[in-house]
């Protein structure tokens, strides 16, 4: 491997930790500040911070978004209609309608759907080393979530239509990000992911009644503040530029498993440790099998760098 293929290496390694990390712990988070705020107050905050970040960067230069004579424009839009407008709702509604068990075996799915979409669609390619690493994680969150004693199959239609639809969303958003790319830098397809984000959920929190208290509610206390920023900052702000800077280097599918992957694996673990989640062997066993396939998606980002 040349120099300029291992600093990748390297960029693509850190890139795979900020998100994995960010995305993984974020549950603490939502959770605490739930039990003060509707879901949608709760979106509506933090996506107008992340947005007033962009927003200071882009009137300070250090963000240009340049659309004129760009092909890929459709695309970048795209990526913010599907991430966080559409999914985060279908989402909400979805895991509200459905149990637990149900819906992380729905969003086990996002690889698989992404790959599947990506063939149908944009012509992304697959080989055994791609189909195998997707496999094997799925059977490792199978393991994980069927053998614990909370496992609880369930739901309305209108949920499983949810979390069916909240599956190709994400996908889709993957999808998009990877295409618009090719035009524009990670930043700038954020920071419209941003924008879009907070128009919508401030719009809908408005809506719904909610007004001034949207904001003042998770300043009230530093706990609250702090997870706040947690998740505008760091999960919604730096893991989101990370994310669709990893998708300009490796397959959308292949980002989504590995990064979905480690997530998993650390939410567990953060679940257990500060949660004190439930866990058994199955609990090992089925981490287990989703690094093997993580490892094995490893190998096959090595070929795209």
């Amino acid at each position: 491997m040349d120099h300029s293929a291992n600093n990748k290496l390297i960029l693509t390694i850190f890139l795979v930790a900020m998100v994995s990390i960010g995305w993984g712990i974020a549950f603490i988070s939502l959770a605490t500040l739930l039990k003060f705020m509707a879901p949608m107050q709760l979106l509506a905050c933090r996506w107008a911070i992340t947005a007033g970040i962009f927003l200071i960067l882009v009137v300070c230069g250090r963000i240009r978004i340049q659309l004129r004579g760009k092909k890929n424009i459709p695309f970048l839009f795209l990526a913010g209609f599907f991430e966080p407008c559409v999914y985060s709702i279908l989402e909400a509604y979805g895991v509200k309608m459905t149990s637990a068990s149900t819906s992380a075996i729905f969003v086990a799915t996002i690889p698989c759907m992404t790959l599947i979409l990506g063939i149908l669609l944009f012509r992304s390619r697959a080989d055994w080393k791609l189909v195998t690493s997707l496999i094997i994680t799925f059977a490792g969150v199978i393991v994980a979530t069927f053998f614990s004693p909370a496992f609880a199959m369930g739901g309305t239609r209108a949920g499983m239509l949810c979390m069916t639809a909240g599956v190709v969303a994400a996908s889709m958003y993957s999808l998009s990000s990877k295409k618009a790319s090719e035009d524009f830098d990670a930043s700038t397809v954020t920071a419209v992911m941003a924008f879009e984000g907070a128009i919508l959920f401030n719009g809908i929190a408005l809506a719904q009644g909610h007004g001034l208290d949207t904001f003042l509610i998770p300043f009230s206390a530093p706990g609250l503040c702090a997870h706040m920023l947690f998740l505008a900052v760091f999960c919604a702000f730096a893991s989101y530029v990370c994310y669709n800077k990893l998708l300009q280097y490796v397959d959308a599918a292949l980002g989504n498993n590995i990064v979905s992957s480690l997530s998993t694996v650390i939410g567990v673990v953060a679940g257990i440790l500060v949660m004190g989640d439930l866990w058994g062997w199955y609990t090992i066993l089925g981490l287990a099998i989703t690094l093997t396939g993580v490892w094995l998606s490893t190998l096959r980002m090595k070929e795209d760098l």
